[in-house]
C-alpha cells in the first residue's frame, strides 16, 4: 500500500499542479466561468495519465493488467 502511494502522489500533485497551471493562464486570457475549469480537469484527469502510458512512463500502478 505504501509503494502505491509513493508511485501515485508525484503524479497526483503533478495533475494538481497543471490544473492550476492551465486554470490561471485561462484567467490570464479572461476565460472565465465553471464549465471551462471543469474542461480543464477532465483533460488534465484523463489526459496526463494517457501521456505518460503513451511515453512509457507512467508507474507501475497505473499498468493496466
Amino acid at each position: 500500500m505504501a509503494s502505491t502511494w509513493r508511485q501515485l502522489l508525484p503524479q497526483f500533485l503533478a495533475m494538481l499542479l497543471l490544473y492550476f497551471v492551465f486554470v490561471a493562464v485561462l484567467g490570464a486570457v479572461g476565460v472565465e466561468g465553471f464549465v471551462p475549469r471543469i474542461v480543464v480537469a477532465l483533460v488534465v484527469a484523463f489526459g496526463y495519465p494517457a501521456v505518460l502510458r503513451r511515453m512509457g512512463r507512467a508507474p507501475p500502478a497505473w499498468e493496466r493488467q
